[in-house]
């Protein structure tokens, strides 16, 4: 008989509240993602006292905890009482209160908010406006948020550089991967700067071919180690043909922002590579130290 309980509309109705209030615990959270976090910078005067504190902890204590039942506070704390300054090329300590117009910080809070407007709204509720207190509101800039999904993308996009776009010749699609505000390591500006850097490479090696070694990420970044295998039959950077076949490698640093490349930085072996050419021997010695 207890079997048959399941099926009874009481239990019916228990299950379809339950779903409602996970469908709103959802729909909250999707909410609070999508808010920005504001910073609110508590001061008080000089003349704010024991006296001022104690008449506000209960309005501060009934604002947090509405706050809190409306999903919009993150966190809170108090400054305290003693604070220390470095300052002067000397760094220079003192034990001092450091006041801005007479203004002292006494506390700091950071709430979710969808816009700038709405946040100096909830400002506007603060106790300590009462006594002369002022609260500075800013917008908490975002942190790089990283996962593997992000990470696997961009090494991801690393490896179609060189294998999908730099050996397959199709320059056109570097547009899609390089961003208008990317600067190179020469100071090249853009997909087309990128481009530029290229074929002037391949003037110089027209076999050139690329190949990934390795791939690593992390964070906002990933370090590529690459090597190329090309013929010197054009000039190259002001060198003349040389008919050599050329190995060179590389370590590489590109700096990502919304699935776009917006910089790079790169260690090559230049020695090796004007050894290879023919520029410099192939044996040189350091100079010997004359006593």
């Amino acid at each position: 008989m207890g079997l048959l309980l399941i099926n009874t509309p009481l239990f019916s109705q228990v299950k379809t509240n339950q779903s409602l209030n996970q469908k709103k615990e959802v729909k909250m959270e999707n909410k609070s993602n999508e808010m920005k976090q504001y910073s609110l910078l508590v001061r008080v005067p000089g003349t704010y006292g024991t006296e001022q504190a104690k008449s506000v902890g209960p309005q501060w204590e009934k604002l947090l905890e509405q706050w809190k039942a409306d999903n919009i506070y993150v966190l809170s704390f108090a400054f305290p009482g003693e604070s220390y300054t470095v300052s002067g090329n000397e760094k220079l300590i003192k034990k001092e209160t450091v006041l801005s117009g007479n203004l002292k910080v006494v506390s700091h809070i950071v709430l979710l908010s969808e816009t700038i407007e709405q946040a100096l709204e909830l400002a506007k509720s603060c106790p300590v406006l009462l006594y002369g207190g002022t609260v500075e509101v800013r917008e908490v800039p975002k942190p790089i948020k990283t996962d593997n999904a992000s990470l696997t993308r961009h090494k991801a996009i690393i490896r179609n550089l060189y294998e999908g776009i730099l050996n397959t010749r199709k320059l056109e699609l570097l547009k899609e991967i390089i961003s208008e505000e990317y600067t190179g390591v020469r100071g090249e500006k853009g997909a087309e700067g990128f481009a530029e850097t290229v074929n002037s490479i391949r003037i110089g090696f027209p076999d050139i071919k690329w190949a990934v070694e390795d791939l690593m990420a992390e964070g906002n970044k990933v370090m590529v180690r690459w090597s190329w295998k090309g013929t010197n039959k054009g000039s190259f950077r002001g060198l003349p043909a040389s008919n050599k076949e050329v190995v060179d490698s590389a370590i590489a640093i590109y700096e990502f922002s919304d699935s776009k490349i917006i910089k790079a930085w790169i260690q090559s072996d230049k020695l090796g590579f004007l050894q290879q050419i023919g520029i410099i021997p192939q044996d040189i010695t350091a100079p010997s130290i004359k006593k």
